[in-house]
């Protein structure tokens, strides 16, 4: 480098070093300078030699589109998040309603599937064991299972992915061959502890490491609301 610029000063020329590093102390060269920004030419990716000015144009032409498509992108989420916590507040004010255990599992299969789009629902209790002419609800001591539920409960994360036959089965009954896709959502509430599973004909739409900020807020909500509901003699 040092070689380049002894041969640039001994032909008189300035080092081009020397010319950038004053260019960037003086920003405002060119506006003292209009005339220079239609005669200094700038290589162009297509192989053509194009003005400073209209390089310039081009490139906040480009950033303008990029700047314009993260716009769109973050408005996009925004209601996308707007319309979930519509759904949401659906969600609760229903199971709010809701006089018994029975009805609450009614209102949330129904807005699962009416405002969620989600194809299949179901919860499985582990604790407390009670009567409900849901005959499938509570999850038997000797289900072979109930390990799996147990391991769920301990990482206390919703679980997302493509199920196991046996597992659909289990939760789903005759409809498990349709489901390609499930979250398994843990349930756990001043002793109250289960699974909420929800199934998809989509392969995509639960799928492993998806986040699951609202699955697990929405299984604190409706566990609390459970607990409030069972009878008083099982309580926690």
């Amino acid at each position: 480098m040092k070689l380049h610029n002894a041969q640039a000063t001994k032909r008189g020329e300035i080092p081009a070093e020397e010319i950038e590093e004053w260019l960037r102390r003086h920003p405002d060269f060119f506006q003292q300078h209009l005339d220079l920004l239609e005669i200094l030419k700038l290589p162009h990716p297509c192989g053509e030699a194009v003005s400073l000015i209209s390089r310039q144009i081009e490139l906040l032409r480009e950033k303008n589109r990029r700047l314009q498509q993260q716009l769109s992108d973050i408005l996009h989420v925004a209601r996308d998040n707007d319309i979930l916590l519509r759904r949401y507040h659906r969600l609760t004010l229903a199971l709010q309603d809701a006089s018994c255990l029975d009805d609450a599992l009614a209102s949330l299969r129904w807005l699962l599937q009416d405002c969620f789009q989600a194809d299949f629902v179901a919860v499985r209790l582990i604790q407390p064991i009670i009567d409900s002419p849901i005959g499938d609800l509570c999850v038997a001591e000797d289900s072979p299972q109930l390990p799996y539920f147990w391991q769920i409960l301990e990482i206390g994360q919703p679980e997302c992915g493509k199920p196991e036959r046996e597992l659909a089965r289990f939760l789903f009954g005759a409809q498990a061959h349709e489901v390609q896709s499930h979250a398994l959502v843990p349930l756990q509430h001043a002793g109250l502890t289960g699974i909420l599973a929800i199934g998809s004909r989509d392969p995509k739409r639960f799928e492993a490491g998806m986040g699951s900020l609202f699955l697990s807020q929405m299984s604190e909500m409706v566990a609390a609301r459970f607990v409030s509901l069972l009878p008083e003699r099982v309580r926690g």
